[in-house]
């Protein structure tokens, strides 16, 4: 956890925006923007709503969002040997994996996906997991609390809002991400992802980076 780094976002709808794009933007430098049919994400059903508004906004098609059905057998969590069996027919059916949106803590059913289990299964298909702690995670400040983090230091990228229960104003979320070459370079990957440079907004303290910009 210690070489990551990340920003402050206004909630974690932004932040599924901004990790998701910067996915989608990293695959298509490898295969081509005109295979972004090709393009499919995963979280579980019971994953916020944000997840599915966030792909369409991405542009990934409607047919590739999988919302993948959980039961009442494992607390609603997401299961690795149902995610691997379904990450394995769309591969073998010549999609490309790009994002996968894991839950600690489900707003409907407050349902904890098993975030070793699934990076052990997924990791190996280089698609960027993404974890959303949006309320929980402050919860796991607490020693007591903390297993329901084992295996967040594998992850790419996690959401926390601080506006929920570590008393801070709206709106205030923290997006933590892993690696600094996502996030340190100027302009970094998850910069390019929704940034803009017009004209107008440029000036040399940003492109020296001898400031912060806020803009994107």
């Amino acid at each position: 956890m210690r070489t990551g780094g990340g920003v402050m976002q206004a909630t974690t709808s932004e932040a599924i925006i901004c990790t998701l794009t910067a996915a989608r933007d990293r695959t298509l430098q490898i295969i081509g923007v005109d295979n972004i049919a090709k393009l499919i994400v995963y979280g579980s059903d019971q994953t916020h709503s944000n997840y599915a508004k966030a792909c369409k906004i991405a542009g990934i098609l409607p047919r590739n969002i999988r919302q993948i059905t959980t039961t009442v057998d494992t607390n609603f969590a997401l299961r690795a040997p149902t995610l691997g069996k379904i990450i394995e027919a769309d591969v073998a059916a010549g999609l490309v994996l790009v994002y996968l949106c894991l839950s600690v803590g489900t707003t409907s059913t407050t349902a904890v996906d098993p975030t070793n289990q699934l990076v052990d299964m997924a990791s190996d298909y280089g698609i960027w997991i993404h974890v959303d702690v949006a309320y929980i995670g402050s919860a796991c400040i607490c020693p007591k609390f903390r297993h329901y983090l084992d295996g967040i230091e594998r992850v790419d990228s996690l959401s926390l809002n601080a506006h929920k229960w570590l008393l801070s104003y709206l709106d205030c979320c923290c997006l933590w991400v892993k690696n600094p070459s996502l996030w340190v370079k100027n302009p970094s990957l998850l910069v390019k992802a929704l940034g803009t440079y017009p004209e107008y907004l440029r000036n040399k303290p940003s492109e020296l980076q001898s400031v912060v910009d806020y803009k994107d």
